[in-house]
């Protein structure tokens, strides 16, 4: 087959998003460590820690958070630091520019975090397990934070989660995570299951009963594979399912496969580059089916670059978020608005869903400093106490033996237009 070499070498911009979705999980997230504990000492070369700007914001008494008058609480006016693990240098480094734009955008305009003073020392973790050891290490001992945010990808999570593990409490936008019972670290964003149930969902309630599912082999493909069937012990649809590597260039054979199976319907279980051969493949094989990708791929410059191959029906489960106009709350779809509008001035291009998605990470430690005063102890039961937390996107609920967030109920489908560059409700 004869590759387009342009569209390969765009993709491939763009192919670090799937480091965010890249850690395996199985049917209930809990994504086992095959990892050494890594050496824990900070290396003479690390990168200084770096002080984001001042992120104080105008006074309001108004939260999606937290609803309570501010001088009610017991970190009203106080002052707090959190460490905020980046990815600022290494493959990952356009991403983590992102976050540290959102996290610039968070302070200026979240409700929460008004009622306090709050300081963020950002560490970079390079995008390597070490270096966010490194930045777990320096934040929790020798900065001693009162939280830590991050790291926010799943790999240099797992690197982290041995310093992690003895506090402070930590909260990560990262849904890809391993968590032991007891340790202080939770996950403030919708399952990967909860993702995959939803999409396969859409499925059945279009009336579909074949779906081809093509996966990639690393850690991002495995899970959708183990989550949709799961799913689909409920659903009965015939799902044809096959396997492309994360590199590869060519999967004509595995597409010849799956169309032989009379698909209705397309899920892509990959991210980044992978998916622009895939969208190709299926466009050269001539199928135009209903397709989902995973929401990992929804930065402008992946739109922009896949968009020319995308089928006439492409799908996404994000949050309802994603379209404020869909949010009944005037109150959270204004600040989803500003979120938007603030971010794209200070980034220059608009927020990716796993930008977005990541703000509620922001309002559970804000949230969580407000109501205990910064108490680590206090921070840990208040976190396991909440129930139906509603962030700016998701819907988080937390007890003693969940550290990941609420099961369900967090998704919806969306159809992303590429010729307007327009979302919609899908039906």
């Amino acid at each position: 087959m004869k590759c387009n070499n342009r569209l390969t070498k765009a993709l491939a911009l763009v192919a670090v998003v799937s480091l965010t979705a890249s850690a395996c999980g199985s049917d209930d997230d809990a994504a086992p460590s095959t990892d050494a504990a890594p050496d824990t000492a900070v290396p003479d070369t690390a990168a200084p820690d770096t002080e984001a700007p001042d992120t104080e914001a105008p006074d309001s008494d108004d939260s999606v958070a937290s609803t309570e008058p501010a001088g009610n609480l017991p970190g009203s006016g106080e002052s707090f630091t959190v460490g905020v693990i980046l990815p600022l240098t290494g493959p990952a480094a356009s991403i983590g520019a992102d976050f540290e734009a959102g996290l610039k955008v968070f302070g200026e305009i979240d409700p929460t975090a008004a009622q306090m003073d709050i300081e963020f020392i950002v560490c970079d973790d390079e995008t390597t397990p070490d270096g966010a050891s490194s930045c777990a290490l320096r934040l929790s001992q020798q900065d001693n934070v009162d939280m830590i945010y991050g790291p926010v990808i799943s790999g240099m999570h797992a690197g982290a989660t041995p310093v992690l593990a003895g506090g402070p409490p930590s909260v990560t936008p990262s849904p890809y995570v391993s968590v032991e019972e007891g340790d202080p670290i939770f996950s403030a964003a919708g399952r990967a299951s909860d993702l995959d149930r939803t999409t396969l969902e859409y499925a059945a309630e279009r009336g579909f009963e074949r779906v081809a599912l093509l996966a990639t082999t690393d850690t991002t493909g495995e899970t959708a594979v183990q989550n949709i069937q799961a799913a689909n012990e409920d659903l009965g649809l015939d799902i044809a399912i096959e396997r492309m590597g994360p590199a590869d260039v060519d999967v004509s054979s595995q597409i010849n496969r799956l169309l032989e199976t009379d698909p209705e319907y397309v899920y892509i279980g990959a991210s980044g580059a992978a998916v622009g051969v895939a969208l190709q493949g299926f466009s050269q094989a001539g199928s135009d089916l209903p397709t989902a990708l995973i929401w990992s791929n929804t930065t402008k410059g992946f739109l922009d670059a896949a968009g020319p191959l995308m089928p006439t029906e492409t799908l996404y489960g994000v949050a309802p978020s994603w379209l404020p106009e869909n949010i009944d709350d005037p109150e959270r779809a204004q600040l989803i608005r500003d979120f938007q509008e603030a971010f794209e001035a200070e980034a220059g291009v608009p927020p990716s869903f796993v930008v977005q998605g990541a703000y509620d990470a922001f309002q559970l430690i804000a949230a969580a400093l407000l109501n205990t005063g910064g108490d680590s102890e206090a921070i840990v039961e208040y976190i396991e106490g909440l129930t139906d937390f509603q962030g700016l996107n998701w819907l988080l609920s937390y007890s003693e033996t969940n550290r990941l967030g609420s099961e369900s109920g967090n998704y919806v489908m969306m159809r992303y237009d590429p010729d307007s560059g327009s979302w919609s409700l899908a039906d």
